[in-house]
């Protein structure tokens, strides 16, 4: 991977929205079974004991305690029982974008985590039962927590699965790193929104609204955010003055030197002390 296409699906996730629809705790019944829909969220089965049937797109499985499920949206599923040995388990439906696209189809990973060990164990249960509880929370507290303790599950699934795959399938996620491609070829240019938007046949002010949708940022301070992390590197690592530095990265040097203070809190000078102190 790319410095460009790490940075981009970074960008990427940092921008995900995570909403929850529904966090429990059941213990399911021998009729638990619904065949071949396709849901429009997402589903987290924590599943603590228990036989059962759970298919995904072509993928069989028969999950039973101590795994926890994925099963992402706008895929085709199953589900069933077995026998009367029926699951005990949290789940939630939520759901997740990444600006329109949903998280999981530009990420996709295995859809089962085996957690071996009782202190891992516990802390899921920990976190599901929090999101249960905080979701039948009415207090504006509560629904602070209920979207770190979401982000939470979903990061440590995504933390722990370890077979984490991107996928550039998504023609506005291919478009948006083209863009960035270009910007990182070309940051010491006077680039124009206008020049960003007609390189993938967008209106400039659709562009800017995709653009900010996926990565969290304007393209003017993308750009800018590209140039100061040039800035940074060069202060650290070379000798050049802080107007030849300004020059490079395509910007007078008072704006520069006001940009770079806003951003980092230290003048380009400033800055070039400190880390050569940290070295």
């Amino acid at each position: 991977m790319t410095e460009v296409t790490r940075r981009l699906w970074k960008d990427l996730m940092s921008s995900t929205r995570i909403q929850l629809w529904i966090a429990e705790h059941t213990k399911v019944t021998e009729s638990w079974k619904d065949i071949d829909f396709i849901p429009d969220f997402n589903r987290f089965y924590l599943i603590e004991e228990g036989n059962g049937f759970i298919r995904i797109g072509d993928t069989e499985m028969y999950p039973t305690g101590r795994q926890l499920v994925l099963m992402p949206a706008g895929i085709r599923q199953s589900y069933s029982t077995i026998n009367d040995n029926t699951y005990s388990k949290y789940w939630c439906h939520f759901s997740a974008t990444v600006g329109d696209i949903r998280l999981f189809d530009v990420m996709e990973t295995p859809y089962v985590l085996t957690i071996a060990s009782e202190h891992e164990w516990n802390a899921w249960v920990s976190l599901f039962r929090s999101l249960k509880e905080n979701s039948h929370n009415d207090t504006i507290a509560s629904s602070f927590r209920v979207n770190a303790l979401l982000m939470e599950i979903v990061a440590s699934f995504v933390e722990q699965i370890g077979e984490v795959k991107f996928n550039r399938t998504s023609v506005v996620v291919d478009k948006i790193h083209t863009v960035i491609q270009y910007m990182e070829q070309r940051f010491g240019e006077p680039l124009t929104i206008d020049e960003l938007a007609k390189l993938i046949h967008y209106h400039p002010n659709y562009f800017i609204q995709v653009f900010k949708q996926f990565t969290g940022r304007s393209p003017i301070q993308y750009l800018n955010h590209l140039r100061l992390e040039r800035a940074k590197q060069w202060l650290t690592a070379t000798d050049l003055s802080v107007s030849e530095i300004a020059e490079r990265v395509g910007m007078t040097l008072f704006y520069f030197s006001r940009l770079f203070k806003e951003n980092s809190g230290f003048t380009p000078s400033g800055y070039r002390q400190i880390s050569r102190t940290a070295l």
